[in-house]
């Protein structure tokens, strides 16, 4: 039935926001979504102003104030990435190891990719939440209070990126799971593992020409450099032309074409995601992975 994906995609959402709340009352969870992505947050800020502090005690010069917002603003939309990653690649760990339901999922009428769809739309509206969280308080420190105004976002641009990154955490988020189908319990830390190392290679604590050489033509090949740069950009501007965050390669690219590039990886990323979930279900079902439980 048509209707079929979207309802197992309603469920599973339900699900995975009372796995991920454990089932605590709403208002307790809503405080704890606050409280978690504030304190992340302010641990960031503090680091920034210990470092600016060393650096003028030892050389008498400041940290640029633009790079305070430059990696605040990352940090707020790179939860995303790492929520949704995380999410629906442990809902294999979880299903399979701890519940031991895997199985009867995948033979039941529930679709099984909207399943896992589904229970990363829970995650990724935690990350979602966070992020709002982390920029409006944000507005509280005077140098992130001065790159963001609500009044400047470029909200077409920024619901364009959002569309589009969804559909590319989506993407990332299903070659992870397919992954985690055919590894043993340790298969959990692949998502932060690879979470690490794109957090590093996207630019989002500091700009991708700062990169090795070698290095950077593959950070220009992953979707997340291109969407976290349209999102600083739809919610901060573009970096000023004398500022070392102006001299990325990225720098001389207009909207249009950081929006057209996300476009063009992210359909390159989903079209590997299909296929490579295809294979690793008929793989993992053929091996009795999808009900052997590992504990290792």
């Amino acid at each position: 039935m048509p209707s079929e994906p979207l309802r197992t995609l309603g469920w599973s959402a339900w699900l995975g926001w009372q796995i991920e709340s454990n089932w605590a009352d709403l208002r307790l969870f809503l405080l704890y979504l606050v409280v978690k992505p504030v304190c992340g947050a302010m641990l960031l800020v503090l680091v920034f102003y210990a470092a600016d502090f060393a650096i003028q005690e030892m050389q008498g010069t400041r940290l640029r104030a633009d790079f305070l917002p430059f990696i605040y603003i990352s940090n707020a939309c790179y939860g995303l990435v790492g929520t949704v990653m995380f999410g629906m690649s442990y809902v294999v760990i979880s299903d399979r190891e701890s519940y031991r339901m895997l199985k009867y999922i995948y033979i039941s009428p529930a679709q099984f990719q909207a399943y896992f769809v589904g229970r990363g739309l829970a995650r990724g509206l935690e990350g979602l939440v966070g992020g709002i969280v982390i920029i409006v308080t944000g507005l509280l420190i005077p140098k992130v209070r001065e790159a963001v105004h609500f009044a400047g976002v470029d909200l077409p641009l920024l619901l364009a990126f959002l569309g589009v990154g969804a559909v590319m955490l989506w993407a990332c988020g299903m070659i992870l799971a397919s992954a985690v189908l055919n590894m043993s319990r340790s298969g959990m830390f692949l998502s932060e593992g690879v979470g690490a190392l794109v957090y590093f290679l996207s630019g989002v604590v500091f700009p991708v020409d700062m990169l090795p050489v070698w290095l950077r033509p593959v950070s220009l090949c992953l979707p997340t450099t291109y969407w976290l740069e349209g999102m600083r950009r739809a919610i901060t501007g573009n970096p000023a032309s004398d500022s070392p965050l102006g001299q990325s390669p990225l720098a001389a690219w207009d909207n249009g074409q950081l929006l057209l590039a996300l476009t063009a990886t992210t359909a390159g990323l989903v079209v590997v995601s299909q296929f490579f979930y295809r294979w690793s279900v008929r793989k993992a079902w053929r091996t009795g992975k999808l009900e052997e439980v590992t504990g290792v």
